[in-house]
């Protein structure tokens, strides 16, 4: 079965969170935000197509505002 769109409520708060932080987790953000790590790992993929976040791979992925972190 196919989700649905993520919620625009965990989005905001995805982004909110974000702004806070340099870059962080998937489960660090579902954590903190009090919301399942599928939920926020939705919210993120499509935050990613809407080009607001990105993926960072620095021996792990981290996830971050769109051009907060620099080139490592």
């Amino acid at each position: 079965m196919e989700k649905g769109p993520a919620s625009p409520e965990i989005k905001e708060k995805v982004l909110a969170y974000l702004d806070t932080v340099e870059k962080a987790k998937s489960k660090d953000i579902a954590k903190a935000i009090n919301e399942k790590k599928a939920d926020v790992d939705s919210a993120v993929k499509e935050l990613a197509l809407e080009d607001k976040v990105e993926y960072l791979y620095i021996s792990t992925t981290y996830i971050a505002l769109k051009g907060k972190v620099g080139a490592p």
